[in-house]
Order: C-alpha cells, then sequence, then structure tokens
C-alpha cells in the first residue's frame, strides 16, 4: 500500500513538474515575440537565431557575393524567415556595408532584396561585374559540376536584375542580343554606348 502511494506521489511530482515546465517555456516565447525593430517591421521570435553564427563580414578579406550566399543559405538552415533577413544582417555587417544599412529609411529596413542591392552597388558588383564574372568563372578545385553550375546560375541571375530585364525568355534573349552587339562595336562606338549608358 505504501509502495502505491510513493509511485502515486511520483507520478504527480513529475506531472506538476512537466506542467511548470511548459508554463515557463508558454512564458519565455510570449515574451520573446515582437523582438527587433518596431511598427510594421516587426519581427517574430525564431528559437534558433541565437545559435546562428557567423563571421563578421569584411570588406578588406571577404568577397560580398559569397559572403551573402553563406548568410542566405545559414538563415535556411537555422528557418529564418526572409521578412527578418535584412535585420538579421546587420549583426554580421561592419565598416562601410555597417553604413549602407544604417542609411536606409524605416520604411526600407525590412527589405533584404533592397538591401543587397544597395550593398552590390556600393561595393561595385554592379551589371558590367557580374556579366564578368559570368564571362570567365572557371570550377575551383574541390568545386563539384553541380555548385559551379549553381554559380554560374547566380552570376547569370544577377547579371540579368542588374541589368533590368525581365526573367523570361525574351529577356534573357534582349540580354543577350545586347551584349553580343556590344562586344562586337569597335571601340568608339563602345565608349560612346558607356557614356550614354545604353550598355555595360
Amino acid at each position: 500500500m505504501l509502495k502505491l502511494r510513493n509511485k502515486k506521489a511520483d507520478r504527480d511530482f513529475e506531472l506538476k513538474k512537466l506542467q511548470l515546465q511548459l508554463q515557463s517555456q508558454a512564458t519565455e516565447s510570449q515574451s520573446n515575440t515582437s523582438v527587433h525593430g518596431s511598427g510594421d517591421h516587426a519581427v517574430s521570435y525564431v528559437p534558433n537565431i541565437k545559435l546562428m553564427k557567423l563571421p563578421p563580414f569584411h570588406e578588406e578579406t571577404n568577397d560580398l557575393d559569397a559572403y551573402l550566399n553563406r548568410f542566405e543559405r545559414t538563415c535556411g538552415a537555422f528557418n529564418v524567415p526572409q521578412g527578418q533577413w535584412s535585420i538579421q544582417s546587420a549583426r554580421f555587417l561592419q565598416g562601410q556595408a555597417l553604413d549602407v544599412y544604417q542609411r536606409m529609411t524605416s520604411e526600407d529596413v525590412g527589405d533584404y532584396d533592397l538591401l543587397t542591392n544597395s550593398l552590390l552597388k556600393r561595393f561595385s558588383l554592379t551589371e558590367g561585374g557580374y556579366r564578368k564574372r559570368f564571362n570567365s568563372v572557371r570550377i575551383e578545385v574541390g568545386e563539384t559540376a553541380e555548385q559551379f553550375v549553381d554559380r554560374l546560375k547566380k552570376y547569370l541571375t544577377k547579371w540579368r536584375e542588374m541589368a533590368g530585364f525581365d526573367a523570361t525568355y525574351e529577356g534573357l534573349q534582349n540580354m543577350i542580343l545586347r551584349d553580343q552587339f556590344f562586344v562586337t562595336c569597335d571601340k568608339p562606338l563602345q565608349t560612346f554606348l558607356k557614356e550614354k549608358g545604353n550598355l555595360i
């Protein structure tokens, strides 16, 4: 009889302990809702976000494009919603890159695409830069064919976006035709087109 009472007391104790743990987790989750930012840019609590670590971006030693790619993959691995990427990226920016972030308006600061475009322009990763990368890139040691193709695709996409062409067959066709026309022109015409801003 005593053993049965002890078992019941143990079971009641474990049940009470579990209830207190669940209440504590619920309270913590509520207190962490709507952190980082305010108004329309307030973001929800993401349990894994504190575990997400990256070395800070150094403009002297890091390639911005590669760093942004790494940041995006890390956000994906930690299930960070894309709406929070811009705000989270500020944790890893330094120097001129952080200046770009801080100069954004409160309306734009939550727009990750706008931030990346501003960063790319600041570090001269423009249409011409991506065009050059796409045309000159070679497979690296230890890089798989799939990784290389993925990198090529990224450069092509960035080139198209920076050039302002639609992500359609016609858009890509027009970009390639424009580029081919440009590279076959003589130097004086190329210079003229560059000055006019009509071509790269």
